[in-house]
């Protein structure tokens, strides 16, 4: 008795050559790369499922968005580094807050007393 199931699939040629040649690869046969694909959406989807549980959608909305605002300042080049150790980045971080605490510092308003009338 057989114990797979013969089926049919469409797909554009474009993603037909993209499947050929990852089997090519692989060393694989097509249905073998889609029995793999198969395998790993369900584990994705099972992954994502226990963390999507995990928040609220308010907070879900909140991660998002703050998600997509740091994709916007990484277009426009505001970001940092990379850097080859987490200590390259401890130190870069400790020498930002250095400066920034020093800016502070000087552009605080100094109070000047005044004589009382």
């Amino acid at each position: 008795m057989r114990t797979t199931k013969a089926v049919s699939i469409s797909l554009p040629p474009a993603e037909l050559k993209l499947a050929e040649r990852l089997a090519k690869q692989t060393n694989r046969s097509l249905s073998g790369i889609f029995r793999e694909g198969l395998k790993r959406l369900q584990n994705e989807r099972r992954t994502l499922g226990r963390l999507a549980d995990e928040y609220t959608p308010a907070q879900r909305r909140a991660i998002d968005a703050d998600i997509a605002a740091s994709m916007e300042d990484f277009k426009h080049g505001r970001s940092h580094g990379p850097f080859d150790t987490a200590e390259d980045a401890s130190r870069y971080i400790e020498r930002v807050a250095k400066r920034r605490a020093a800016v502070k510092k000087r552009a605080a308003p100094r109070k000047v007393s005044r004589p009382v009338r």
